[in-house]
């Protein structure tokens, strides 16, 4: 029978969510929808962000059509998401909550905005994510009275195998190992939608969960905007960091 909850994993961009999410598909129980609110915050007739100005927005993507949906997916299969909740955090209430199975994946700061401002040289601290992320993971608690499942990145990299168990043991699905190996994913809309899919090309050509930091990034002390959103960024990431796996 299908999870009653559609099982969510949240986070802040560049941080290895896409191959948590080609992970899952991996495993073939699961319907996979790769941020199905990034139209809406930016392509959408209630969109909250003007980089697509000169994209005509679209209906289709209004966020209570992107969840209807979402939960007609749900009726019929067991569905999986990732995505940022700096796309949707003005919708959030209590209705929506108790419609996901909350999970978050975090970054260090140090390690996300180098490879971000690399894609996005005008970033702003809200698409930086952080703040949106803990925001959710507080609205989580106070709802439940629970902590929720939270990985680190680096724990993914470094020892997969055992953060994918604890992960699936906690989120209440078997584990399955053959799903941490994959073939190169190729030329799938499933892992990207924004500016083609240059956002995931690392993620095209990887067989599994692998480091994929860029020597040629600039150093978060080499540019003042990196440094200003790096010390808005890190106390929060650390804030969410203590309850990592």
């Amino acid at each position: 029978m299908p999870n009653r909850k559609i099982l969510a994993l949240w986070s802040t961009p560049r941080s290895r969510s896409t191959a948590f999410l080609w992970m899952i598909r991996q495993r073939g129980d699961f319907v996979v929808l790769h941020e199905p609110f990034g139209r809406s915050a930016y392509n959408s007739e209630e969109r909250i962000f003007n980089r697509m100005a000169n994209i005509l927005p679209q209906a289709e993507h209004n966020y209570q059509n992107v969840l209807q949906r979402l939960l007609k997916v749900q009726e019929e299969s067991q569905l999986f998401i990732k995505e940022f909740p700096y796309t949707f955090q003005h919708i959030v209430d209590d209705e929506f909550l108790t419609l996901f199975q909350h999970t978050f994946l975090v970054r260090h700061p140090r390690q996300v905005l180098p490879s971000y401002y690399n894609k996005m040289p005008d970033l702003t601290f809200e698409e930086c994510g952080y703040e949106a992320l803990l925001g959710m993971f507080n609205k989580v608690v106070e709802l439940t009275g629970q902590i929720p499942v939270v990985i680190n990145a680096d724990d993914l990299i470094s020892s997969s195998e055992d953060i994918v168990q604890k992960y699936c043991s906690k989120v209440g699905i078997p584990f399955v190992e053959k799903a941490l190996n994959w073939d190169p994913p190729g030329d799938t809309n499933e892992i990207g939608w924004w500016d083609g899919t240059s956002w995931v090309d690392d993620m095209r050509s990887s067989k599994g969960f692998q480091n994929t930091e860029k020597p040629h990034y600039l150093k978060i002390h080499e540019n003042k905007e990196l440094q200003s959103l790096y010390d808005q960024c890190l106390p929060l990431y650390e804030k969410l960091n203590e309850h990592r796996l």
